[in-house]
């Protein structure tokens, strides 16, 4: 009888098995592929050391405005692809080291709930029945694979083929324009790969803050993407050269590879929830701030309980489930929760967006601090980008915060923290912020945002 067994290893199920184990219960993890998760096989891991390559190569094409002079770069696809490999296959022996130096027991199979305290494994050994006080659920997502599209052409992938592909293609159409599709879009075009980016709605990145839509926009048109809004995706045909994608609006377009990144779903199917009674509605496992599902000892954490599919969400999550799962009391509301596109510049934001907190009926004040006043900025050579603070208007109560330029993803957090300690704008600006430094421009914004800019001009 084990005190915890999770079902899942990504983020948030391995997170989750280590911080019960930590409070010195007995832990099981159960698997049924590679450790990690999607986030360090097939997502977060992969793309963003496919990003990271992919700016090295693109920074070869401005060297020259550094006075650094650079002769005609190639990319290897094979090396590049090789590359990424290495990346994720160390960061997996590392979880799996850390699992094993918890003394958490990694059970290899597909697990199935069969009553509140049991789960059956299906392993290569045939079927093992694992018992546990408490059952933490982290079945993760997997990639959306519209049904009327060919799955059986090889030149149709999704996010899960494009990271483990052994080269890169020579072109793509990039179905869907969200924070996946922007991101793959920004890789391939920096290579030098003709890019094609099909979104239904009108922007890309559309639930997203305004101003980011706009700066990813900016960023993929300058690197030579072709953006088609506003028209859904009927059908693809393959060809013996290339494939071809039809469009709502009787466009066509052509290329080597298709990439579907219309978002992911999760594995809530097949899994016992139904026989056990634990409550789904529109395909997300009920939680309440604990993290505990309507069933006794179940909780369920990440992609299957949460719309927002972050691996960082799922491991808050994982300990929260784990703390109260061994006694611990723990809670979150989740309201303070930071997102990032990976493009270049990189974008952030955490609550709410500028145009939600005006739809909420608040009486708010926005304030914006550029780049192209930041000295860390133009000493990069990237002064693209804001900080943006949005808040309330009479007491400075923080609601939301935006961040695009490089290391946005790093900087937002800061005005995470202030959001989540309560913090005004006030306090914000009177913090002593480092010079020179990218995340002093949040000081600034603070200062703006109070009447008193100093580098900008309000």
């Amino acid at each position: 009888m084990y005190d915890v067994a999770v079902l899942g290893g990504g983020p948030g199920g391995y997170v989750g098995a280590m911080r019960a184990a930590l409070r010195g219960a007995k832990v099981c993890c159960i698997e049924q592929g590679l450790l990690g998760g999607t986030c360090l096989n097939v997502g977060c891991i992969p793309t963003k050391a496919m990003l990271h390559a992919s700016e090295v190569f693109w920074q070869t094409s401005v060297a020259k405005d550094y006075g650094i002079l650079v002769d005609k770069a190639r990319v290897d696809s094979a090396v590049f692809m090789k590359r990424v490999g290495k990346v994720v296959a160390g960061l997996r022996g590392g979880v799996g080291f850390l699992l094993k130096k918890r003394k958490i027991d990694v059970i290899n199979g597909r697990g199935k709930l069969a009553a509140s305290d049991t789960i059956e494994v299906e392993t290569d050994n045939g079927i093992q029945q694992i018992k546990a006080k408490s059952i933490i659920l982290a079945m993760g997502a997997r990639p959306v694979r519209p049904g009327f599209l060919p799955w059986d052409c090889p030149d149709l992938m999704t996010t899960n083929e494009a990271t483990t592909a052994k080269d890169l293609p020579k072109s793509v159409i990039i179905i869907g324009g969200g924070v996946i599709g922007c991101e793959f879009a920004t890789m391939y075009a920096e290579l030098g790969i003709p890019v094609t980016v099909v979104e239904m709605l009108d922007s890309l990145v559309a639930n997203l803050d305004e101003d980011i839509s706009k700066a990813v926009y900016e960023s993929l048109k300058k690197r030579s993407v072709n953006i088609i809004t506003g028209s859904k995706l009927m059908s693809v045909t393959p060809g013996e050269s290339a494939v071809a994608a039809q469009l709502e609006n009787g466009q066509e377009v052509t290329a080597a590879k298709v990439l579907v990144a219309i978002g992911r779903v999760g594995n809530v199917e097949n899994i016992g929830l139904e026989a056990v009674g634990v409550e789904v509605a529109n395909g997300l496992v009920k939680v309440d701030d604990h993290c505990c599902t309507n069933v006794d000892g179940i909780y369920a954490i990440g992609d299957i309980a949460e719309t927002r599919q972050y691996a960082h969400l799922a491991s808050r999550m994982g300990i929260v489930a784990a703390d109260n799962a061994t006694g611990h009391q723990s809670s979150d509301d989740r309201s303070v929760v930071p997102c990032g596109v990976y493009t270049h510049p990189e974008a952030a934001a955490v609550g709410l967006s500028e145009r939600e907190a005006k739809q909420q009926s608040k009486d708010v004040r926005i304030a914006r601090f550029p780049y192209s006043a930041s000295g860390m900025a133009q000493a990069y050579g990237q002064p693209q980008g804001m900080v943006k603070i949005i808040a309330e208007a009479d007491i400075g109560g923080i609601l939301g915060g935006v961040v695009i330029g490089p290391h946005a993803t790093d900087v937002i957090g800061e005005i995470a923290l202030a959001m989540r300690c309560e913090l005004t704008v006030e306090e914000l600006a009177a913090t002593i912020h480092g010079h020179p430094t990218f995340s002093e421009a949040v000081g600034e914004a603070a200062e703006a945002w109070l009447g008193l800019p100093l580098h900008g001009i309000g």
